[in-house]
């Protein structure tokens, strides 16, 4: 990043952390719209450009649990630049001291929880079935950690759990080049994000937990332009 968008970027960020408080009393509908702005704004403003693929694969209505692969730091911010529907994503507790993304985390109503210990893990399971059963659209990043390339790293199976017990319509993302938006040497300045086929409870309930992983793995895999050795 050169010198002079190093120096906006100082501006820029503390106007969007206060932006983040004064929309926590706006509608689901205004807070999601305002930080998908914000969202695209920055991607673009560090040089990246999105292609999207499959967008008509979101379904217009119901719960929906994105599955997306998680390349690099800004994978949320590039989703939400891309679905128009209010969403909101599952992150672990860390994330949540960084100023600008922990505030506006709080404002749209992340789920944050603790990987590390088995009660913050059952939270957040809990927490997601709950959410979803209401009607709310969540995303998870079943890897658990980002890749920070294009090879993906194993999926964690029970990461689908709130899925099965909400009968939610599970849609697989694919990320490619995300991993490179805060790389200073990066040459390929294009990412692109591609939603698959809707998986409906109808269409996965025959399948455990460890076979429907390996098949969004598959499919997300398989949209994926990989490094070249």
């Amino acid at each position: 990043m050169s010198l002079c968008k190093k120096l906006g970027a100082l501006f820029i960020l503390p106007v969007m952390w206060f932006s983040a408080h004064i929309y926590r009393r706006k509608s689901t509908k205004e807070k999601y719209e305002r930080l998908q702005k914000w969202s695209a704004f920055f991607i673009k403003y560090l040089g990246f450009n999105i292609e999207v693929e499959g967008k008509d694969n979101i379904p217009k209505e119901g719960a929906v649990l994105f599955v997306s692969n998680h390349q690099g730091t800004l994978d949320p911010a590039v989703i939400i630049s891309s679905i128009d529907t209010p969403m909101t994503f599952i992150s672990k507790k860390e994330n949540e001291k960084y100023l600008v993304f922990g505030t506006w985390a709080t404002t749209i109503g992340v789920i944050f929880f603790n990987r590390e210990t088995r009660e913050g893990n059952i939270h957040m399971l809990r927490e997601a079935a709950k959410r979803l059963k209401l009607g709310e659209r969540l995303l998870i990043f079943p890897e658990g950690t980002r890749s920070w390339g294009s090879k993906m790293n194993a999926f964690k199976h029970g990461s689908l759990q709130p899925a099965y017990l909400s009968k939610a319509t599970i849609v697989p993302i694919t990320l490619n080049n995300s991993y490179n938006i805060l790389n200073k040497k990066a040459k390929n300045k294009n990412i692109k994000i591609t939603f698959g086929k809707p998986k409906y409870f109808n269409d996965y309930k025959k399948y455990s937990y460890e076979e429907m992983s390996d098949i969004l793995f598959k499919e997300i895999d398989k949209n994926i332009t990989h490094e070249k050795k």
